[in-house]
């Protein structure tokens, strides 16, 4: 019977060691604003464009585009992406990019 106990005891205790670690073990990156990343944007051949960030963040492409012969504006998001990670959009036809920015996602 003592063997019993001693053996849930160590059980409760290891389990607690666990989830201790795994709770306090995820220690969260502070992310800063994107206006403070130093992020780059990169026209592509005034049709599509990137972003990048130095700094940790999250951050997503927006392109503003032209349509032709009506003309009307339109806005491309490129995927969400976190630090180093290239966001990348494209417009729908040649010639069509007026706009480039990179926004905080």
């Amino acid at each position: 019977m003592r063997s019993v106990m001693r053996l849930a005891a160590g059980g409760v205790i290891t389990t607690a060691v666990a989830a201790a670690t795994l709770v306090g073990g995820g220690v969260a990156q502070a992310d800063v604003p994107v206006g403070d990343a130093n992020c780059h944007l990169y026209n592509i051949f005034n049709t599509g464009g990137m972003s990048n960030c130095e700094l940790p963040t999250w951050h997503q492409v927006k392109l503003t585009c032209v349509a032709w012969p009506v003309p009307f504006t339109y806005w491309k998001y490129g995927p969400v992406q976190y630090g180093q990670n290239q966001s990348w959009a494209s417009c729908d036809s040649l010639n069509a990019l007026v706009g480039l920015e990179v926004i905080q996602a």
